[in-house]
């Protein structure tokens, strides 16, 4: 038997370990997929214990702009695993990192164990930051610490860790308009 394919497993399980896999959708199926999609800003952001101080929670109060999709709300408390306590910390790989004042776009489902939180749908993939660069406004996306999945591809698993450019904030929003109302995906 050869040993090459356990060399070539053994060259490939670090994606697994230092990223969090999550399947690969333009914006248009994550707005499709996602239960609520809103513009908003980040207000705060807080770190607390889980109950038996076993895991860290990171809560982000967003104050809602615009809902693209889903029932209209003015805030959303978005929960993620992960976070900062004094001296002690708890980094979760493809967990959205969020700041204060921050202008933003999230795809979002309804937490599993929490009533009232939302998660983003495809973890820092389903964040992204409307942002000004060369006094122009973009909108881009963190995905470091994610890799993404090809559908129906056995295998292929693309490691991404970069931030993505996804367009001129006016287009990338009327896109994310057009889907949600049933538009072009």
């Amino acid at each position: 038997m050869s040993r090459r394919p356990l060399v070539v497993l053994a060259l490939l399980a670090p994606l697994s370990v230092f990223a969090t896999v999550v399947i690969a959708m333009s914006m248009e199926e994550m707005t499709t997929r996602s239960p609520l999609v809103v513009r908003g800003s980040v207000h705060r952001v807080d770190t607390q214990w889980a109950e038996g101080r076993t895991k860290i929670w990171t809560y982000s109060e967003v104050v809602v702009h615009e809902t693209i999709k889903g029932a209209p709300r003015t805030s959303v408390l978005v929960k993620q695993p992960g976070g900062v306590i004094g001296n002690i910390g708890e980094k979760v790989s493809g967990a959205a990192l969020f700041t204060p004042g921050e202008d933003v776009v999230l795809f979002l489902e309804p937490a599993a164990d929490e009533a009232n939180a939302f998660v983003p749908f495809a973890m820092s993939a389903a964040k992204v930051s409307l942002v000004s660069r060369g006094g122009k406004r973009l909108a881009v996306r963190d995905l470091s610490g994610v890799s993404l999945a090809t559908p129906g591809r056995r295998g292929v698993i693309r490691p991404v860790d970069e931030l993505e450019t996804l367009g001129f904030e006016d287009v990338f929003l009327a896109r994310i308009r057009s889907a949600a109302k049933g538009g072009a995906r």
